[in-house]
């Protein structure tokens, strides 16, 4: 094809086919590239991409998106093999194949099942609604481990089939459990995922995979239950099944690199700038996070205090004296937040006076975990952070240490800290606020919205301030 004839070309997506215009006699004829079998490759793999891939892709999706999905098939394939034999533990469980075995019996055990599984997934909805956006990765890995905790007791009810109703039950509760927090965090994933506003495709393309692959392991599984005819080499190959669809199910959510802070990615952060004065992209952030429940960094290890956002100060009032408290709100009058710290109990209250955005949230945790640090230092407590130069270079540390040399703890002093300190820190916590958003916007954060828990307490003070002091 002649360069010199041709007016413009297009091509469709980024592997589609390239059109040629070219100047015709007195019209514009429309020309594809010569044919060939690496063509007819292409065209016939760039069908099978439109199916199983979004449009755009990978443009119109995350980073993160191709990783994801790879593992998540993986792991959708073994959970579907596996499926496939603990379904035929179940039906001999319920007495197919048993003479003496009735239909009505299976029929009042299935509807018993399910039942118990509604139940069950009416109440972890109540439950554990909110904390599914909080630790996402947490619960999407722990759907998958109570997933095969089910099918594990599952593959036993030939063996105990006079208990096979009371298994079911039980089972199906767990199971129902993994259908809402699966579900509820794939959606959470999607819109991750979904960098043009396209979550409906992209959830829809997600169907389209996991049929796909269902389909391929549905006939496999056909094959392979008639060659495990021995109870043994069937247990075997059914935990390896496992072993291989868990540790799919790891690098699936330890592969996902959210832009946005929960309370987990925003103390690795703060640690890091705290300690080194430096402030992590998303990546080695999202590469640090524990994706196993009831693991990982929390507020306590971090800073010695636990901290609490949104919560009612009904408790914390107890400590305080009228006008000790009306004087250490002074402090938070061109803030909309409050931080109370409770040395006693080892907490820090931050109420918030109106609905909250996340850079508030953000910063009010900031002067929360900086107050309980400084308050550790000042009660000669141990706190995991590093209060000396980084590289000859100054960190909030080494700046807040510097600054808690001039206070020292009188000997009769338990509980109670200088109002007068409180004011002076307000001013050291203004300066570094600054430096740290500062650098925060310059980073591939996503600061719009987060996955940060804060109770629905809010709490008015301003308007009483002048009447109390």
């Amino acid at each position: 094809m002649s360069e010199d004839s041709i007016i413009l070309h297009e091509k469709y997506g980024i592997n589609g086919d390239t059109l040629y215009y070219k100047k015709g006699s007195n019209t514009i004829v429309c020309q594809k590239c010569n044919f060939s079998f690496q063509k007819l490759f292409l065209s016939v793999l760039n069908f099978f991409k439109q199916i199983v891939l979004p449009h755009g892709y990978p443009t119109s999706v995350s980073e993160d998106y191709l990783e994801y999905q790879l593992w998540d098939t993986v792991q959708a394939f073994c959970s579907t093999i596996t499926n496939a034999f603990t379904t035929r533990a179940i039906l001999k469980g319920m007495g197919v194949g048993n003479a003496e075995a009735t239909a009505l019996s299976a029929t009042v055990a299935w509807i018993l099942k399910d039942g118990t599984g509604m139940i069950g997934r009416i109440l972890f909805a109540w439950w554990k609604g909110c904390d599914l956006d909080f630790d996402c990765k947490k619960w999407r890995f722990m759907a998958d481990i109570i997933n095969d905790m089910a099918m594990a007791i599952e593959i036993f009810i030939p063996i105990y089939f006079e208990y096979s109703m009371q298994i079911l039950c039980v089972t199906s509760v767990l199971k129902s459990i993994v259908g809402v927090a699966g579900g509820a965090t794939r959606a959470s994933i999607t819109h991750h995922q979904a960098i043009k506003e396209n979550m409906a495709e992209i959830s829809a393309i997600d169907g389209n995979q996991e049929t796909l692959v269902n389909l391929v392991a549905s006939m496999l599984s056909i094959f392979l239950l008639s060659v495990f005819d021995n109870r043994s080499m069937e247990l075997v190959f059914i935990f390896a099944l496992m072993s291989v669809h868990l540790l799919a199910n790891y690098k699936a959510v330890k592969s996902i690199v959210f832009k946005k802070f929960n309370k987990q990615r925003l103390v690795i952060l703060l640690k890091s700038y705290y300690n080194l004065g430096v402030i992590l992209n998303p990546k080695p952030v999202n590469n640090m996070e524990t994706v196993i429940l009831g693991f990982g960094l929390n507020d306590v290890q971090f800073c010695g205090f636990e901290i609490k956002m949104g919560q009612s100060v009904k408790e914390m009032s107890k400590s305080y004296i009228p006008e000790e408290l009306s004087q250490h709100l002074l402090n938070f009058e061109d803030k909309p937040y409050f931080i109370l710290p409770n040395v006693k109990s080892g907490t820090i209250h931050v109420c918030f006076e109106k609905v909250e955005s996340t850079k508030e949230i953000i910063e009010a945790y900031f002067y929360a975990s900086l107050l309980a640090i400084a308050i550790c230092w000042y009660y000669e407590t141990d706190v995991d952070v590093i209060p000396k130069r980084y590289l000859h270079q100054t960190t909030p540390m080494s700046r807040l240490n510097t600054l808690m040399r001039s206070y020292e703890r009188p000997p009769n002093d338990l509980y109670n800290i200088p109002i007068s300190f409180h004011s002076t820190f307000r001013q050291f916590i203004n300066s570094e606020l600054k430096m740290f958003f500062t650098v925060l916007d310059l980073k591939e954060w996503d600061l719009k919205s987060s996955e940060i828990c804060v109770g629905d307490y809010r709490t008015q003070w301003k308007m009483y301030l002048k009447k109390n002091v």
